[in-house]
């Protein structure tokens, strides 16, 4: 950890980044789960309109209106009812498909801004580390290029570095945004159906072990 925390000491100021990083990607994450959560009004509105030629003899009375918005699923569906009963289908549909569109929109640009924000880390750390490897090879005795191959040196500046900084930066990013994004899907999913999500749960073992299985059957055949 202190060798990864030297090489992160090269992306000062890191907050310049990290925190408008932090602000795009929980924007992004929290619109990119809702546009799973806004299907459920699309299908329910879908599929409650009545069949080719068949009349509805009784309209179907409208659900109690959530206690708390956190019930997001049942949120939803109630006024997605609410406008199919006042303003109709087609209306309703629009409204939905819209609100979907303009959904992935925002999760798409906080998105680029994100990955934008990193790529501007990403280009300030290597600069860092270019510059404080090129002036540490500035300062050697004259000794060490003779014993040194010119093409190692050049490679150690251009190559080597690159692939420091974008392990130190990816780091950062796998960090932070796979965990939260991976929060948010489960939650989202035990708000959709509790029994379900904790039932495809119970395969995430049984498949980690198939996969185990697999990856060590495939080193052995590679290290034959």
């Amino acid at each position: 950890m202190k060798t990864y925390f030297r090489l992160l000491s090269f992306a000062r100021p890191i907050e310049k980044y990290a925190i408008p990083y932090i602000l795009f990607t929980i924007v992004a994450v929290v619109f990119g789960t809702l546009n799973l959560a806004l299907v459920a009004p699309l299908l329910t509105t879908l599929f409650k309109q009545p069949a080719a030629g068949e009349t509805v003899a009784v309209a179907t009375p409208l659900p109690a209106e959530p206690p708390s918005a956190f019930d997001l699923i049942a949120f939803m569906n109630y006024y997605a009812q609410k406008f199919n009963d006042d303003f109709g289908l087609m209306t309703t549909l629009k409204y939905v498909c819209a609100v979907i569109v303009i959904s992935v929109i925002i999760s798409n640009i906080f998105k680029y801004l994100g990955e934008r924000t990193m790529e501007n880390l990403r280009i300030h750390t290597l600069l860092n580390l270019r510059k404080s490897v090129f002036n540490n090879v500035m300062s050697l005795d004259i000794a060490y290029f003779n014993n040194e191959r010119k093409g190692d040196i050049i490679s150690k500046v251009a190559s080597d570095v690159q692939v420091v900084q974008f392990s130190v930066t990816s780091t950062l990013q796998v960090v932070f945004k796979e965990p939260l994004q991976l929060i948010a899907y489960l939650v989202m999913l035990f708000m959709i159906s509790v029994k379900l999500t904790l039932f495809s749960m119970l395969v995430i073992p049984v498949a980690g072990w198939l996969i185990s299985r697999i990856v060590k059957r495939l080193k052995a055949q590679a290290a034959e």
